[in-house]
């Protein structure tokens, strides 16, 4: 006589059966749920980017260093890009594109002397202008990557999500 495995049973078949469709549903509620919550966060993410929208210079210079946002893939790029585009200390070009006297002056290489100052002005920077050159350097933390210092429960500031921003020139905080 072969020995009966569990499935066999006709008992156990029927219970199985009973029990798919509380399975199911609880399967269906589950997926729900899950879905409704992804739909929230969607919303409150909505939220934030009108409230980023909105705020103004001086809003920006308020919470820079005083907001704190934990923010992981997608979201993280995303809040990166804001830091990135309302850096309060991001550098931008002096001239414009248009063509002043000094620009055409520093180009052409004549050096000229301002009286003002008591200094030759070109090929020199005052110190202030040099260390603003330099960029800000990120070897003192001990964490390696974006993610794993702002993908945390604590989060970044706006300060250093804008530190990992690609492109930007950032004023050096390193001044003598």
């Amino acid at each position: 006589m072969k020995p009966r495995t569990w499935v066999q049973d006709d008992h156990n078949i029927e219970i199985i059966r009973k029990m798919w469709i509380p399975i199911s549903t609880l399967t269906t509620l589950c997926l729900l749920i899950d879905l409704s919550k992804g739909n929230l966060d969607h919303r409150k993410d909505d939220d934030l980017e009108t409230i980023f929208t909105a705020r103004s210079p001086d809003d920006w210079a308020t919470i820079w260093h005083k907001e704190f946002h934990s923010r992981c893939r997608e979201k993280l790029i995303r809040h990166l890009y804001w830091a990135c585009e309302k850096d309060i200390y991001r550098l931008t070009r002096r001239n414009g594109g248009m063509k002043t006297q000094e620009s055409v002056s520093k180009r052409s290489g004549s050096t000229r002397i301002n009286e003002d100052r008591g200094m030759i002005e070109y090929p020199w920077l005052s110190p202030e202008e040099a260390h603003v050159m330099f960029r800000t350097r990120r070897n003192d933390k001990p964490t390696g990557s974006i993610t794993q210092e702002c993908c945390t429960k604590v989060g970044c500031t706006w300060e250093e999500y804008a530190e990992y921003c690609p492109s930007n020139k950032r004023l050096n905080q390193y001044k003598n």
